[in-house]
């Protein structure tokens, strides 16, 4: 039998038990603007949980290494999976065409999302994790015990969050809110066909109104009235 593709190998769906679905969780999904701090939000919200964590169940945060896992299941390096991830496929196609050569194709967006979809609902089913972006609030939206986080603020707020952050002028601060902004809607649309969810978030705040803090003490409570720890 011939060996599958990298490709092939990361469009095959992974099939999970029905049973340990029902047993998924707790976790946390957070969704933001660019600008947002939704990983700040998160170290907020590590704290809280750890506090009251029953031993031997550490919670963890998985932002980026999502992307590593990956990274370490394909062999490809990080940026070039995230590039393929958020770009439109026309814009890459001849690049990854090339680099795959004639090891075979290179994962498609679409591949990549999927596999990575598999990777944060297995970390949200082993229970106690903070997922930061990636496509994990619409990944989880079916799974019990968990909750799922918005953050979102006026653009001009965001503006002068990112120009403090990033050391940049009002106008650069602008010009890369704007650039990400338009990336990340692209992926929003895809992932809002994908997982239809309405409401698409157990929680909205406006971080132009509530601090991180505010938030993160707001979300801990939501999630106890949830009975999601």
């Amino acid at each position: 039998m011939p060996k599958e593709s990298l490709a092939q190998q990361m469009s095959t769906p992974r099939l999970v038990d029905e049973d340990r679905i029902k047993q998924a969780g707790p976790f946390v999904a957070i969704s933001r603007e660019f600008g947002c701090g939704g990983f700040s939000l998160g170290l907020l919200l590590l704290d809280l949980l750890t506090d009251n964590a029953e031993e031997g169940k550490n919670w963890q945060i998985y932002h980026k290494e999502i992307l590593e896992n990956l990274a370490t299941d394909t062999g490809l390096a990080m940026d070039i999976i995230e590039r393929q991830r958020r770009e439109k496929p026309r814009l890459l196609s001849n690049f990854f065409s090339s680099v795959a050569g004639k090891k075979g194709k290179m994962p498609s967006g679409m591949e990549i999302r999927n596999r990575m979809t598999t990777i944060i609902r297995e970390l949200a089913m082993e229970g106690h994790a903070i997922l930061i972006g990636q496509g994990a609030a619409g990944a989880t939206n079916d799974l019990p015990n968990g909750i799922s986080v918005r953050l979102v603020a006026p653009e001009a707020w965001r503006i002068k969050q990112v120009a403090f952050r990033e050391g940049l002028g009002e106008i650069q601060a602008k010009i890369r809110v704007n650039e990400e902004t338009e990336r990340r809607l692209y992926l929003q649309k895809i992932y809002e066909r994908k997982f239809s969810s309405k409401p698409a978030f157990s929680l909205t705040f406006d971080c132009s109104v509530f601090s991180l803090a505010q938030i993160a003490t707001l979300t801990h409570r939501a999630m106890h009235l949830m009975k999601c720890v």
